[in-house]
């Protein structure tokens, strides 16, 4: 179920990055709408893609991962164009996105490791 989940925001996101302004708006909507806590749980994800890609340049995101790491861009978004309805809400998961980079950057593992833990994000 969290990978089905994953996975439709992963296609969501993609979309948004491909988009015009008025699809941005709506994923920004979408996720606006969505639980704090699936909504934190991607925004760790992004995170966590981001922070191992810093880390691991040899690795490269699959489309998956690309699509995952654009939720971050549509909160970032979302606040600085005042587009996120509720702000409190983004600035929230923005900060679950800040920390879950950070422990990325910082983690003492190999990138086969991290690649390994989420082989759909990586190629």
């Amino acid at each position: 179920m969290n990978r089905i989940l994953i996975i439709l925001i992963a296609g969501i996101c993609f979309t948004s990055s491909t988009a015009s302004a008025g699809q941005e708006e709506q994923n920004i909507s979408y996720l606006a709408r969505m639980s704090d806590g699936k909504l934190h749980r991607a925004a760790a994800i992004s995170g966590n893609i981001y922070g191992v890609l810093k880390r691991c340049p040899a690795l490269r995101p699959s489309e998956s991962g690309k699509a995952m790491m654009a939720v971050s861009i549509l909160l970032y978004h979302g606040l600085d164009r005042h587009l996120a309805p509720n702000q409190a809400k983004f600035e929230r998961a923005i900060r679950v996105f800040e920390d879950a980079y950070r422990k990325a950057v910082q983690r003492k593992v190999n990138c086969q490791t991290d690649k390994a833990k989420d082989p759909d994000s990586y190629r």
